[in-house]
């Protein structure tokens, strides 16, 4: 969850640059941040203490790398379909 948020702030804050105007205050943008690096953090903490082999622990550091990346990855592509569709003129009977 804390990468679906992180995302979407980086990219409102990067949009916003251009637009001149301000959806997310620095408050939410700290906190988006802060809540990310804590959640990587635990996760890594609880890599470190498991009691497992290091090729479990080396497993479970890989997928957990692998998930961060693929939710910043699902995050954006919903975020530009989604944007596309508003884009789109809607469909007429002429069309179909």
């Amino acid at each position: 969850m804390a990468s679906f948020v992180l995302q979407k702030v980086v990219r409102d804050n990067h949009e916003d640059e251009y637009n001149g105007k301000k959806r997310n205050t620095g408050a939410f943008t700290f906190l988006a941040w802060v809540s990310f690096v804590l959640a990587l953090a635990a996760m890594l903490i609880g890599i470190i203490n498991l009691e497992q082999p290091l090729s479990v622990k080396g497993y479970y550091a890989m997928t957990a790398l692998f998930l961060t990346m693929s939710s910043f990855v699902l995050q954006k592509t919903v975020r530009d379909n989604k944007e596309d569709e508003a884009l789109e003129p809607p469909a007429t009977e002429e069309h179909l």
